[in-house]
This record gives structure tokens, sequence and C-alpha cells, in this order.
């Protein structure tokens, strides 16, 4: 029987900035490619750079979700989060990219990802930076930092300056230059630090059965998928280092938190608010006979239910690809 031939087509505009010129919508060979369904591919431009976009004919006439979850989507796109190379994107998914993706909401991480991104693009200390002229500031700073608009990346830059962060060089405000002061360098860096770490920091009862479940499957799965697992009990603090400072030093270091709430214990509830609190991606699991006693102010947090320490594997390693890795 002859194989159906699932089709991509080119679309007739891109969803989410409405554009439909040539720089968009042109011709891309995904004839050695293929797809479960049929949908539509364009080509999304930002700066200097551009990204291919294929997507299920229900998420390209999906107008809620462009709408809706803008901010989100350009965050994703100009951070270079978006899936790369030829790969389909449906609803699910996407919306599973996006809540899975830490994109700052509140002002304070929006500020982070600001002083961040000057530090990037400083060549040293003290350099005047001219955001309004030279960062593609509407097309692409506003959307890279998570902005709503670019009134709101100009309150942020002030809020730095307020801060200490910034130090307006002055001149005019159509110019708005800037420079990193040493304490706005200084948060740039503990926020570098926490993105480019490869450690994972664990939470866990260390009931004897779970000690065996972490040697067996914890640690193979996190450092199968190319970090460095942190657990206090590896650690053994010196005498003048309580284990409190231990942990809480561990999960400052660490990438994202693995919290397991196997027997409910009170300290992994601590550790997991603490990891959430500064800002810092948790992923949440536990064993199935245990999920029916989890506190309440978990339960809104999505767990990785697990049977055996081959099925927790599995699903955390799965979960790193995509909500760590992405």
């Amino acid at each position: 029987m002859e194989k159906n031939i699932v089709r991509v087509w080119p679309a007739t505009h891109c969803p989410l900035t409405n554009r439909s010129d040539s720089e968009v919508i042109r011709s891309v060979d995904l004839s050695n490619f293929s797809f479960d369904r049929e949908g539509f591919y364009w080509i999304y431009k930002f700066g200097a750079g551009e990204q291919l976009l294929i997507v299920t004919d229900e998420l390209f006439n999906n107008s809620d979700i462009w709408t809706s979850k803008r901010r989100e989507i350009e965050f994703l796109l100009h951070q270079g989060r978006w899936p790369k190379g030829v790969k389909m994107m449906d609803s699910n998914s996407l919306l599973a990219l996006i809540s899975s993706s830490n994109i700052p909401s509140s002002p304070i991480e929006k500020l982070k990802e600001v002083i961040y991104y000057f530090k990037s693009v400083s060549e040293f200390f003290g350099q005047t930076l001219y955001p309004k002229d030279n960062f593609h500031y509407k097309e692409h700073l506003v959307k890279k930092t998570g902005m709503s608009n670019p009134s709101e990346l100009e309150r942020i830059i002030y809020t730095c300056i307020e801060l200490g962060y910034v130090k307006d060089e002055g001149s005019t405000k159509s110019t708005f230059p800037i420079s990193l002061t040493l304490k706005g360098w200084e948060e740039a860096e503990k926020f570098e630090t926490q993105k480019s770490s490869n450690i994972s920091f664990i939470a866990m009862s260390f009931d004897p059965e779970m000690i065996q479940v972490y040697n067996d499957w914890i640690e193979p799965a996190i450092r199968e998928s190319g970090f460095e697992p942190y657990i206090v009990l590896d650690q053994h603090p010196n005498s003048d280092v309580t284990i409190n400072d231990a942990i809480l030093a561990g999960i400052k270091k660490a990438k994202f938190t693995i919290a397991d709430f196997t027997y409910h214990k009170s300290g992994v509830y601590f550790e997991a608010g603490y990891a959430l609190g500064r800002g810092q991606k948790v992923i949440y699991t536990c064993r199935k006979d245990h999920i029916g006693t989890a506190h309440f102010d978990t339960r809104n947090y999505q767990h990785l239910v697990w049977k055996d320490g081959e099925d927790l594997k599995r699903k955390l390693m799965d979960k790193i690809e995509v909500f760590i890795k992405s």
C-alpha cells in the first residue's frame, strides 16, 4: 500500500508578527524530512538572526496562543530556546516549552535579565552602552529580556539606575547612554553563574531505601544528562560548616534542584522552596505510593510520579532534557 505523504507548506504569513514579505515567507527544501502531521513553515527574523519555525496546522491557526503567549514566544525565539533544526511544534508542545522555560515574569526576574544582557555586551568594565542605538531596542532587546513593551524596558533600566546597578551617563533621553556599575557587574556574575552551572542539587529523604535509589538511579540520570549531582550527604562538611550552610551553598551553586518528596521530609520542602525563591528551576518527584499525602503547598506543581528506580531515571532524564536543557 502506498504511504500517504504528509506535506508541510510555506505559510501565508507569520502568525506572531503578521509579516508576509519575502524574507519571512520563502521556500525551504524539506523534502528529506518526514512529518506525521500537516503543517506550515516560515522564517522568523530577529536582529541579525533568523529561526525556521515549523508548526502543525492546528497551532498555526490557533490565534489565541499567538496572541496570549506572544511575549513568552518572543522570549524563547530571541533567547535561542526554540527547538533547533527541523522540528514540528504543536500547541501542547509549545505550551509545555513555555511552562518549563522559566520565562521572566516578575520585575525582579526581568531586571536580572537586563543586567545580565548589559554585562554580556560590555567589552570591558565601565563601557558606555547605548541601548536605544545599538541593540535593536524594540525589535530585539525588549523581547530578549522578556518585556511586554519598550516602556517596560525603559522603566526597568531606570530602576536599575535607582538601585545602583546601572549608571546614567547623561546626555539625551533619545540615546540613553548607560554603563554597568561594580554592583551591577557583581549581580550579573551571580546570575551568570547560575545560568552556566552544571550542578544539580538533590533534596530528598536519606532513608536507606532512598539512598539506594539515589545511588542506582538518580545520580546516573543526572550524570548521563551532562550534569554533576550535589547532595549534602556526599559533601562531609567541615566542623565549622553546618549542614544548613552546606545545603544553602549547594543550592546557590546549582543550575537546578531535584526535590523528591517520598516520605515527605520537612527539609525537602524547605530546600525546594528556597531554590524556587531564588528563581531556580525545581523538578518535583515523588514515589507513587506517597503522592497522595503530598503537602498542599506543592500540589500545584507538576510532580514526576515514579513507581520504581528505572521509571524514575527515565522520567528524570526526559524532564532534564526538556525543562533544563531547552
